[in-house]
């Protein structure tokens, strides 16, 4: 569809639709040719611009900015961070944005007011303006002159009121004014990517200016530490709670331990060894040295009996028979008396014959000897045999008694298992409660700090 091209002035018509695409940039050399022809037009309305600007910057009133610059410090809920199941770091931009929003909160802005009374501070609840905001005040009064209303939007007639209460509601709404008008004014921001957030105000006065930003530092720094108090305050009840029911708990599995312990006879030395276990191994190492000893009888008592059953002929001949033996004194003696019989035996044999008196006499009393000797030997052999008994039924008690010892130890080491889970138990319980003893010092101490 075509529509028709109307010429917007006729000292300009439009361009036709199938001009060539160097026309469509403008044309510097028109306008400034419909500038020339404007030129009275142009002079005046730059005039008044200018005039307008000059009196606007002479009717405003300069503003100054003070600038307050709050570090945000991420350790002043420390413990409660430690005992709570989410972490409330201050590594995160929502955690910053939270804070700028504290710092321009209502209730920041109402304890500002009243440190400084704002409300009744003229500078502050009417400074200054400009003739241009002068003007537009005048216009808003003309109005409500024109529409007067004598109630206050919430209904409420002021002259219904008696002075006592129209002061105070009047009083209310400034200070309900201050603390809105400065709520809408602070400024706080971010800078950059660090912990800190500068605080801007600007006012007529940089007296006021810096006292409201350095009020509003110092009131957030109150805050911060209010905050930090009564979050360390909770948190040193919930462990003081805490630490009763561990306590307890601690207390009742330690004695679940040893009950355990005495009703099935687990007593342990200082080395946390069981009894049993030690007892067995005593027992063992007494085994061991009875079977030394009983063998060493065994083969001392076989040794002798040997002899014995030889006969009284071999006895004497047999070299087994050592002089450091019990009763080796005595045969001894005897061995050396018959030698010495068995060698005048011989002299005298050599000599006066077999048949001499002397030689059978000499015979005799070697005869005697020898006797002698062998009964020295059977009773040595009998002592020998009782030591081998009595090392033999050592041995066999022994056996018995290491016996029932594994049967005790194999049941206490399987009973061990429940106890070793209880002593766990109550090793933990006394290590949670040693934990939060101390978050609970540390706790108090910051309850303490000024």
């Amino acid at each position: 569809m075509n529509y028709a091209n109307f010429p917007l002035d006729k000292r300009m018509p439009l361009p036709n639709s199938d001009a060539g695409d160097g026309e469509d940039f403008i044309d510097i050399e028109r306008l400034l040719g419909m500038a020339a022809r404007q030129a009275k037009v142009v002079a005046v309305c730059a005039v008044i611009g200018l005039f307008l600007g000059l009196l606007y910057l002479q009717t405003t009133p300069p503003k100054y900015q003070s600038v307050a610059s709050v570090l945000i410090d991420e350790g002043l809920n420390k413990i409660v961070d430690d005992i709570s199941a989410t972490s409330t770091t201050m590594q995160t931009d929502s955690a910053i944005l939270s804070q700028i929003e504290i710092l321009t909160s209502t209730r920041l802005a109402a304890v500002v007011v009243d440190k400084l009374k704002l409300d009744q501070n003229d500078t502050f609840m009417n400074p200054p303006q400009s003739a241009l905001a002068q003007g537009i005040g005048l216009i808003r009064g003309l109005i409500q002159y024109v529409r007067p209303n004598s109630s206050m939007p919430g209904g409420t007639d002021f002259s219904k009121l008696d002075p006592a209460a129209r002061d105070a509601l009047i009083a209310t709404s400034r200070r309900d004014y201050a603390i809105l008008k400065l709520q809408n004014e602070i400024r706080a921001e971010r800078i950059g990517r660090s912990y800190v957030i500068a605080l801007g105000y600007q006012a007529t006065d940089p007296a006021l200016a810096n006292a409201i930003t350095k009020a509003y530092a110092d009131a957030y720094l109150a805050d911060q530490l209010d905050a930090s108090f009564d979050a360390t305050e909770r948190a040193a009840v919930w462990l003081q709670g805490r630490l009763t029911e561990l306590r307890q708990s601690s207390q009742a599995a330690s004695l679940a331990v040893e009950k355990f312990r005495a009703e099935h006879g687990l007593a342990a030395n200082s080395d946390g060894q069981l009894m049993s276990d030690k007892q067995l191994s005593d027992l063992n190492a007494q085994l061991i040295v009875a079977q030394a000893d009983t063998a060493r009888a065994s083969a001392r008592y076989q040794q002798y009996k040997a002899i014995v059953d030889s006969g009284s002929e071999n006895a004497f001949k047999d070299a087994a028979i050592s002089s450091d033996q019990p009763s080796s004194s005595v045969i001894s003696a005897l061995k050396t008396r018959y030698l010495t019989v068995a060698k005048r035996l011989q002299d005298v044999e050599a000599n006066f014959g077999p048949e001499h008196p002397q030689a059978v006499a000499l015979s005799k009393e070697k005869a005697d000897i020898s006797t002698q000797i062998f009964g020295e030997l059977k009773q040595l052999t009998e002592s020998y045999r009782n030591e081998y008994e009595v090392a033999q039924a050592r041995e066999t008690a022994l056996r018995a008694n290491v016996a029932a010892a594994q049967g005790k130890s194999s049941v206490d080491n399987q009973t061990q298992v429940k106890l070793r889970e209880l002593d766990q138990q109550a090793t933990a319980l006394t290590t949670l409660y040693q934990t939060f003893l101390g978050r609970y010092e540390e706790a108090a101490q910051q309850q303490s700090f000024p």
